[in-house]
């Protein structure tokens, strides 16, 4: 067996996924968006025998001065993780072990393929900071019974209100100006126009991905009050951004994409829409359930190296740091966000 990292083999990293359960940041289209949007290098590492791939581990090396050194799968998505046979991973994290354990603080494998729980929380240290909520799809009128009856009008209403429209390319800027706005509003950095340029050119360009978006019309013009950022791959659609202008909210926008998004999903017979994380108790935790999906754990597993204890979030800390963020000047916190993005591996 070696251990190889997968460069421009793209052919040749397809053939080992048509065979093989896996995600989108298994692809190289992700590789590419995530390496173009945060100019790093995403590492595809690979357990070679007998002439093909067995299995595969993306990971970003996330280095910081302040936050430490760790290696993340996947960093900047929830998910992370191994594709392929289970009895490579061992040899695979034996070999990331060598590799950084000299230099690196951590190892941290977010939530991925199921099939790879049990495994790893035989070796690694388990924790369950997150859970998910996933809706699975059948015919549209199953699934609007089992959205929540408040829910269901409120759809109603919205849809009366806004036009829901796929997002073009050259609307880049105005979407920008709307998520910079709303995520100094939620307390977090953001990150950089070239995320968003990058998500259009690797994965919207090439049906992995969509961008739906709700206009009022407002002095003879379509205004974007709303857009939800969504992956398109396999046989699941994953929610990554939701963003909305608050001086709209009573047009219930939100509503009226996330809907459309279910809709079109139905339609193009993808099994799963997902989420995404969310912490129990917490806004975004209220607002999804009401749209009749499962709730499940999203469990994260830590090898630790050069760091004596798992990295978690201290919540008073968080919540300062939320409210002081609240507070920068718009310019500010776009300068600033996508380096401490990069750093913090989110």
């Amino acid at each position: 067996m070696q251990v190889v990292e997968l460069y421009g083999r793209e052919s040749y990293l397809g053939s080992f996924l048509e065979k093989n359960d896996h995600l989108i940041f298994h692809t190289f289209p992700y590789k590419q968006f995530i390496e173009e949007a945060f100019s790093c290098r995403y590492q595809l590492l690979s357990a070679v025998d007998n002439g093909g791939i067995k299995t595969i581990f993306p990971f970003v090396d996330v280095r910081s001065k302040i936050f430490g050194n760790r290696i993340i799968s996947s960093a900047y998505i929830e998910y992370g993780g191994f594709a392929g046979d289970e009895k490579y991973v061992g040899p695979l994290l034996d070999f990331l072990s060598e590799q950084y354990k000299r230099s690196h603080d951590v190892l941290e494998i977010r939530g991925g393929i199921a099939q790879f729980d049990s495994l790893l929380a035989k070796h690694l240290i388990q924790k369950n900071f997150y859970q998910r909520f996933v809706l699975p799809l059948a015919d549209e009128q199953t699934i609007w019974k089992n959205i929540q009856h408040a829910k269901r009008k409120a759809i109603n209403k919205a849809l009366k209100e806004v036009d829901v429209e796929d997002v073009p390319v050259a609307e880049i800027p105005q979407l920008y100006s709307l998520y910079c706005r709303n995520m100094r509003a939620f307390g977090s950095p953001p990150y950089s126009k070239r995320y968003f340029e990058s998500f259009y050119k690797h994965l919207v360009a090439k049906g992995m991905a969509k961008v739906y978006g709700a206009y009022i019309h407002k002095k003879g013009e379509q205004k974007l009050v709303a857009a939800l950022l969504g992956f398109c791959y396999g046989d699941r659609v994953h929610i990554l951004i939701a963003v909305s202008d608050p001086r709209y909210q009573q047009h219930r926008p939100n509503d009226a994409m996330h809907w459309t998004f279910i809709r079109w999903a139905c339609q193009n017979n993808y099994r799963w829409f997902d989420f995404g994380r969310v912490r129990e108790g917490s806004g975004q935790f209220e607002y999804k359930q009401k749209w009749g999906p499962t709730v499940m754990d999203l469990p994260s597993y830590f090898m630790l190296w050069k760091s004596k204890e798992v990295p978690m979030v201290d919540p008073e800390k968080h919540k300062l740091v939320v409210n002081l963020w609240k507070k920068m000047p718009l310019p500010v916190t776009k300068l600033v966000g996508m380096p401490l993005r990069k750093g913090l591996g989110i």
